[in-house]
């Protein structure tokens, strides 16, 4: 049953049909307005939103009371093929969105503080065995030249509570020290050109036998791979807004709590639930922003959304760089963003969300206050919440009120009433996997996967290419919010499917390429270009993703493409040991990965 919403009034044409498929149809509710460019052959649809337009049909086509007036001429997106019901009262983009749309974004900042942050808290540090408590006063140059091997991690195998130093001199230094061996060091001391600062090695001593930097860094990527798949069935249960707030406030309690570690596990532990809150932050801020705008602008809000991400870069290498010591970074990129808590109880909801409850009082609550903030209160129809009721999911409507209806009309509402085993909540895992969309969820796997081991392979180890990382990471994030403004207009003119297989192929093409140039500064050059190109392609995939799937489940499906994004970030800390192989073996594993995700996004569906 298709309802077709007619220019100039409120009456919907309930006779089935192809013709206006784009507008005000099942599937463009059920969508949110994305639509195939290329429609593929007959598929089962989802039985989740049935239209009966029949009950509200003749109520519809009435005009408004006299005692109201006429109502002002307003801009009609009933028409418009990329609208929706609730683009039809709320506009694609004004001035209400773009106020949420642009406090949104800000969310963003705090997660890629919390998962980019750990690269300065465990900056290098020139460290060696430490002096006994009697050869303190002994300098550290002759120390290190006398007592231990070059890498500061063994020390010769003498009984230095024998071993005196006066008038600088050793006394008591047996003659064949140098036969007696080595042994392990159990205590380091550090560089101390940051003064008092200490990083989270030297804290807690992570170097040599203890060096276990890898496994504390896939604590917080573990936790994120668990939130990006729970985080979707969670705000589906219970809402974008309280979901994303929630999380907000555990991402900045126990992040500040991560400050005052007693412990290596300790840290982990508590790096485990930040991954978790700030993944769920991350992705449920962004399918949040999504729907709240329509047509075109969900591609470009959805793309402006990921900006903050590398404007924080640029922010973290600036106060990293300004403030040296790990408890005292920690506890600046946690408590402050408590301050965000102050809008929960403005902060909307998302409206597709409400439709699909059936919680038309909320919906209309915020529909009104748009309209008050928009100025188009005036032009609002007064019966525009019968065409919300109308578009709500039959799973969540209200058992219907007795009527006196004609026995044709009875039949036809007994014809159109869903089979009771189809009613009930909607298993979201069983519809990523159903027989329509299980292609595009693997697919989506497979994209994100590959795309996040090429954009953080090179974002979290930038100082792997040499160079000061402070630098690094600034000059990395400003191209890389130059590259996300550019792809806006390149997705706009040449379509996002186009630009995605471009934006994926070429930093694959650039890694590989790598091995065909002989000097340090090509390679870093070309890595460099890869960062800039795949940073855009980290921009545009969310809302790629997000256009896949149905609004009952889009959460659930960019939270399926984070999974695969979180199994990526634990194996980007272990694809950079194959350095030690060949200098070049990480950069032509991404640049296989690379080509593998230009494939696997050929073979998806085009969408506008």
């Amino acid at each position: 049953m298709s309802g077709v919403l007619r220019r100039g009034s409120l009456n919907f044409d309930c006779v089935g049909g192809p013709r206006d498929k784009g507008r005000g149809s099942l599937e463009a509710n059920l969508y949110g307005g994305y639509r195939e460019t290329r429609p593929g052959p007959k598929t089962p649809e989802i039985s989740v939103i049935a239209l009966d337009f029949r009950r509200y049909s003749e109520d519809l086509k009435k005009p408004p009371s006299a005692e109201l007036g006429e109502q002002p001429p307003s801009r009609d997106l009933s028409q418009d093929v990329d609208s929706d019901v609730i683009s039809n009262f709320l506009g694609h983009y004004t001035r209400w969105s773009f106020l949420w749309t642009l406090l949104l974004c800000l969310f963003q900042l705090p997660t890629t503080f919390h998962l980019f942050m750990f690269v300065f808290q465990i900056a290098p540090k020139d460290f060696w065995c430490a002096r006994p408590e009697n050869l303190l006063q002994m300098s550290v140059s002759e120390w290190r030249n006398i007592s231990q091997s070059s890498n500061g991690c063994l020390l010769l195998d003498v009984d230095y509570s024998q071993v005196t130093y006066e008038n600088n001199q050793l006394i008591n230094w047996p003659e064949n020290a140098t036969d007696l061996g080595y042994r392990q060091c159990w205590h380091f001391e550090f560089s101390d050109e940051d003064g008092s600062a200490k990083t989270l090695v030297q804290e807690f001593e992570l170097v040599c036998g203890r060096d276990i930097l890898s496994l504390v860094e896939t604590c917080f990527l573990v936790g994120a791979a668990a939130g990006a798949v729970l985080s979707g069935w969670i705000s589906d249960r219970f809402g974008r807004r309280h979901t994303l707030m929630a999380f907000v406030t555990i991402q900045s309690v126990f992040g500040g709590i991560l400050a005052f570690s007693t412990s290596v596990a300790m840290f982990m532990s508590l790096r485990v639930i930040i991954g978790f809150a700030s993944m769920t932050v991350t992705v449920v801020s962004f399918v949040l922003v999504v729907e709240l705008v329509s047509g075109k602008w969900r591609t470009v809000i959805g793309i402006l959304n990921i900006l903050p991400v590398a404007i924080s870069y640029v922010l973290s290498a600036g106060l990293a760089y300004l403030i040296r010591d790990w408890r005292h970074l920690q506890l600046a990129i946690s408590w402050p963003w408590l301050i965000m808590l102050s809008i929960w109880f403005w902060l909307p909801e998302s409206p597709r969300w409400l439709l699909a409850q059936g919680r038309l009082d909320e919906l209309c609550g915020l529909i009104e206050r748009a309209a008050r903030m928009n100025g188009t209160s005036a032009s609002l129809p007064s019966n525009y919440r019968k065409t919300l009721e109308a578009a709500v999911p039959r799973s969540v409507q209200s058992p219907p009120e007795a009527t006196t209806t004609t026995s044709v009309e009875s039949k036809a509402v007994e014809a159109d009433a869903p089979d009771p085993s189809e009613s009930g909540p909607v298993n979201p895992l069983m519809v990523v996997f159903s027989a329509k969309y299980w292609r595009t969820t693997c697919l989506t796997l497979v994209i994100w996967l590959t795309l996040i081991i090429i954009y953080f392979g090179l974002t979290l180890h930038l100082s792997n290419l040499g160079g000061n990382i402070y630098i690094n990471s600034a000059v990395a994030g400003t191209v890389e919010a130059v590259s996300i403004c550019i792809s806006i207009l390149v997705v706009l003119k040449v379509g996002i499917r186009r630009s995605l297989i471009g934006y994926m192929l070429l930093p694959g093409l650039c890694c590989l390429a790598t091995n065909l140039v002989s000097t340090q500064t090509g390679v870093i050059a070309l890595a460099t270009i890869a960062k800039c190109l795949i940073g855009a392609n980290n921009a545009i995939i969310p809302t790629y993703t997000a256009m896949q799937y149905p609004t009952i489940v889009r959460n659930f499906g960019v939270g399926m493409g984070n999974l695969a994004s979180g199994i990526a970030l634990i194996l980007v800390p272990f694809l950079w040991q194959l350095e030690h192989i060949d200098p070049l073996l990480p950069l032509n594993v991404m640049g296989v990965c690379g080509l593998i995700g230009a494939v696997a996004i050929s073979l998806m569906k085009d969408v506008e």
